[in-house]
């Protein structure tokens, strides 16, 4: 099967993929406004291709679900944007995790309060502990800069990181194998989503 390299360290064969991974810096000095789904997106940067529930051949139900749930990834996608702008800014020192917090266990709440189809139950557990190792990844940074502490905070060698990259993998490895007759920007989608999300 073709080897296909795509953006931000997924190497992928199929349904494996290896962690040759670099930590993504991000293109942008954070700012206190509003980040949208794109302008986060390009901040990273990585390709966006929009989830269309319409365009695609897996159940209805199936659809329906994975429509909200790559909303609620895209909000997820904004909020580690953001506060990693922070936390790397000379200036603001981290001062937008508090508001990360906040609006990222309301993420999780939204999450794991969505009706789950049996087939998408292991992808969906993968991403919402993903992001809960995010949160606590950015947690420590946080409090490591708040102490001026030293604070391992590239790629792999931070174990949070590592921990969360692996499950994103796993979820779209699942994402996959559950639906190999979409189309290929179907699948793009399903891997530019996660791969977004990833801080790796």
């Amino acid at each position: 099967m073709e080897l296909l390299r795509l953006s931000r360290g997924f190497v992928l064969q199929g349904l494996t993929s290896c962690s040759v991974l670099l930590f993504g810096c991000l293109s942008f000095v954070a700012s206190a406004s509003a980040m949208s789904v794109e302008e986060a997106y390009r901040a990273i940067p990585h390709r966006y291709t929009p989830f269309d529930a319409k365009a695609v051949r897996m159940s209805p139900r199936d659809a329906a679900f994975l429509q909200e749930f790559f909303r609620l990834v895209n909000s997820a996608i904004v909020e580690r944007v953001q506060v990693q702008g922070s936390l790397q800014s000379e200036t603001q020192k981290g001062s937008g995790f508090p508001q990360y917090q906040r609006a990222v266990q309301g993420l999780i709440t939204r999450l794991e309060s969505q009706t789950v189809p049996d087939n998408l139950k292991g992808v969906h557990r993968s991403v919402v502990d993903a992001i809960k190792d995010q949160t606590a990844y950015f947690e420590d940074w946080w409090h490591a800069l708040s102490k001026r502490e030293p604070f391992t905070r590239h790629g792999t060698g931070n174990s949070r990181v590592a921990t969360s990259s692996q499950k994103l993998h796993q979820a779209y490895a699942a994402l996959m194998q559950a639906y190999p007759q979409e189309s290929e920007r179907t699948k793009q989608a399903f891997f530019d989503h996660l791969c977004a999300l990833d801080l790796i």
